[in-house]
C-alpha cells in the first residue's frame, strides 16, 4: 500500500453526477430539520471548536441515509483505489456540514501529520467531499465557499504566497477526492449556505 507521502502529490479528481439533484435537495433538507453543533477541529491531543479556523455547522443524518452515501460512494472505490494507489477496507461516518455567510475551514491537511494521531485519522487514505448545492453556475445557491487545494505543499504546511492553488466550485452531487495529506482549504462563504458532506477512505487496520 502506498505510504501518505506519494499520495500527496496527487491531485485532487471530481466524478459528476454521483447523487441527483433531488437526492441532494432531500439531503439538505434533513440537515435543516437535524440536531446541529459547531465543528471541531483536532487541536493537537483532542479535538475543540476554533471559529478562527473552522466556522461551520454539523448536521445530523439519519442512519438510512448515511447508508445509502455510503453505498454510492462504494459504487466508485475501486476507480479511487486505482487512482490513488491505496487499499481501503472502510468508510467513516459521514459529516454533514452547513457553512453560512462567512463560514470557512482554513488550510489544513486530514491526515499524514501528526506523529501519534488516533487510529481512524492514521487510516485515512482518500478524503471525500459530495457537494449539495450549486456554487458554480450564474445564479449559484451561495457564492465563495470554493474548495481550494495546494497540492505541492507539504502536508500540513501553511500554503506560501506563489503555491500552485487548484480550485473547485460545488455542484450539486459533485464528488471531490483527494490523498488526505494534501493541503486544502475552504474559501469563506460570501451569501448564501454551502451544504456538503465529507468523509474519508480507510486503510484496513493495521
Amino acid at each position: 500500500m502506498t505510504s501518505a507521502g506519494p499520495l500527496a502529490s496527487a491531485q485532487p479528481c471530481t466524478i459528476a453526477g454521483l447523487f441527483t439533484p433531488d437526492e441532494c435537495l432531500r439531503l439538505r433538507r434533513q440537515m435543516d430539520a437535524s440536531f446541529q453543533q459547531q465543528a471541531e477541529v483536532w487541536l493537537g491531543d483532542d479535538f475543540g471548536v476554533s471559529p478562527e479556523s473552522r466556522l461551520s455547522t454539523i448536521a445530523t443524518l439519519s442512519d438510512a441515509a448515511e447508508q445509502s452515501v455510503h453505498a454510492r460512494l462504494w459504487d466508485v472505490m475501486a476507480q479511487l483505489e486505482e487512482r490513488y494507489a491505496c487499499a481501503v477496507s472502510h468508510l467513516s461516518a459521514v459529516t454533514a456540514l452547513i457553512y453560512g455567510r462567512g463560514g470557512h475551514f482554513a488550510a489544513h491537511s486530514d491526515g499524514g501529520v501528526d506523529e501519534d494521531p488516533p487510529p481512524e485519522i492514521a487510516r485515512r487514505r482518500v478524503s471525500l467531499v459530495v457537494a449539495l448545492n450549486d456554487g458554480a453556475s450564474t445564479r449559484p445557491d451561495f457564492s465563495g465557499g470554493e474548495l481550494r487545494f495546494y497540492p505541492r505543499c507539504a502536508p500540513g504546511a501553511m500554503p506560501q504566497p506563489g503555491a500552485q492553488i487548484v480550485s473547485v466550485r460545488s455542484e450539486p452531487g459533485l464528488l471531490i477526492a483527494f490523498p488526505s495529506p494534501m493541503v486544502h482549504q475552504v474559501m469563506p462563504v460570501a451569501a448564501g449556505c454551502r451544504y456538503s458532506l465529507a468523509l474519508w477512505a480507510l486503510a484496513p487496520e493495521p
